[in-house]
């Protein structure tokens, strides 16, 4: 069956993993695995994760986490979202920890406490700068002061994110560490029962050793995949996903014939065209149409013309392989143009949002699981 697929490879996974926790020394490792695990499979990288040694896990929507305890994931889970009041006592059949974001949450735990007698574990999120989720900072002490009277919430842990990370120049992400670091003083001075302190994410756990505190939240580096340029790892990094797709038709084409719609490709030289089983649907973006690259046989070529829906085009030049070949579109290779923050750049785009636009058609393959 001609269809894209894309390799999941956990043994990179767990090489990874076990970098990234050796870099951050004892600090506990809250996996990120929203968004179907960065589009590599939620469930199969999580428990993968979790035999290697993560902590826990983070989540965006309750969904997620339940997906999770109903896959048998046992570790703790922390939904990062903003939480609907309508199903709180999910999280406390399910022992997810929640976060709490404003004064208002705090009401609607003390309200389903009265009426349910249930308490909660919860996180409270500190907006030291990102300006989305998260009690502003001006607010955060007295919120902190609520919380303290509030029996019926467990206050596991305190956390923000950096808006700036892996960007080159440094010193709002040093702004925002400053401010996240002097609430974390506060909170241990009065001695508060609070178990961990978090802010780091990807980027911050390579450039930004004192934002460790004793847990750490890592996402893209996790799959292999440094979040920028500014970004390089001290520790090796693979590519855990390598996305493919077959060669369905082979084309002998003639100096100057278009290709594709719009005709914005015009053949420079007799050539081979290879059309390939993946498009716009499957997540290979329609920018990349002109711009991007793939790899078969060890060579790179380009792609040639628009991606469509279902398909692309790739002038293979004089190479004439057989239909059905597996064509490389970004993963692991020995071209930097092969890997997925190179076609994303390409594409006007960044790797979180390739990894994770894959469609419904492409087929998750796991190796080494």
């Amino acid at each position: 069956m001609y269809r894209p697929w894309a390799e999941i490879h956990h043994d990179r996974l767990r090489a990874n993993f076990a970098g990234l926790a050796k870099h951050v020394g004892g600090a506990k490792v809250l996996a990120v695995v929203k968004a179907d695990g960065y589009g590599h499979g939620m469930l199969p990288v999580a428990r993968t994760l979790a035999d290697a040694g993560a902590f826990g896990f983070g989540v965006a929507i309750l969904p997620e986490a339940l997906t999770l305890r109903e896959g048998g994931i046992g570790n703790p889970i922390l939904h990062m979202g903003r939480f609907d009041p309508r199903t709180l006592a999910d999280f406390t059949r399910h022992n997810i920890t929640l976060s709490i974001h404003s004064l208002e949450d705090i009401g609607h735990l003390e309200t389903f406490h009265q009426a349910t007698g249930e308490d909660v574990t919860a996180h409270l999120k500190i907006d030291t700068g990102m300006g989305r989720l998260g009690v502003s900072y001006a607010d955060a002490v007295e919120v902190l002061e609520k919380l303290r009277t509030c029996d019926f919430i467990r206050l596991e842990g305190i956390y923000s994110h950096f808006a700036t990370a892996d960007e080159e120049e440094p010193s709002f992400m040093r702004y925002q560490q400053v401010r996240f670091a002097q609430f974390v003083h506060m909170v241990q001075k009065l001695r508060l029962p609070v178990d961990y302190f978090h802010i780091a994410n990807s980027a911050a756990v390579v450039r930004e050793a004192e934002s460790h505190f004793n847990m750490v939240r890592p996402g893209l580096l996790l799959y292999g995949v440094s979040p920028s340029p500014a970004v390089q790892s001290p520790f090796p990094l693979a590519p855990v996903m390598d996305l493919k797709a077959p060669l369905v038709m082979l084309k002998s084409m003639p100096k100057g014939a278009p290709v594709g719609y719009g005709r914005t490709y015009r053949a420079t030289r007799a050539t081979r065209i290879g059309t390939l089983q993946i498009g716009y649907h499957d997540g290979l973006p329609f920018s990349l149409g002109g711009k991007g690259y793939v790899g078969l046989d060890g060579a790179v070529y380009p792609l040639a013309g628009r991606v469509s829906m279902d398909l692309c085009a790739v002038d293979l030049a004089d190479a004439e392989p057989p239909l059905g070949s597996e064509v490389l579109i970004w993963g692991e290779a020995d071209d930097p143009r092969l890997n997925v923050a190179a076609q994303a750049h390409l594409a006007g785009s960044n790797s979180y949002a390739l990894l994770t636009q894959l469609g419904n058609r492409v087929e998750l393959q796991h190796v080494n699981a």
